[in-house]
């Protein structure tokens, strides 16, 4: 499986998606505040169309002013055995 498709991914992107809207920040003022050309690349990532890579990860929690170690936690979580 890539880890684009894992639902390990899916939660960190959806964790960074949520962050973003509650903070009200438009991809557009996003994607300017990260250098990049237009919201196209955050667009994708957050459909889950382009892999995020770790330095774009943590600039990203810079942007949005959130800690990458809550993000980190989120992939390391122990799932509860049932």
């Amino acid at each position: 499986m890539k880890t684009i498709h894992h639902p390990d991914y899916r939660k960190l992107i959806g964790w960074l998606t949520a962050e973003r809207k509650f903070k009200k920040m438009d991809q557009t003022a996003v994607s300017e505040a990260m250098g990049w050309p237009n919201h196209t690349l955050l667009s994708k990532t957050e459909r889950l169309e382009r892999k995020l890579d770790v330095l774009e990860f943590v600039q990203l929690c810079k942007v949005l002013e959130v800690d990458p170690k809550e993000g980190i936690e989120i992939l390391t979580q122990e799932k509860p055995t049932i």
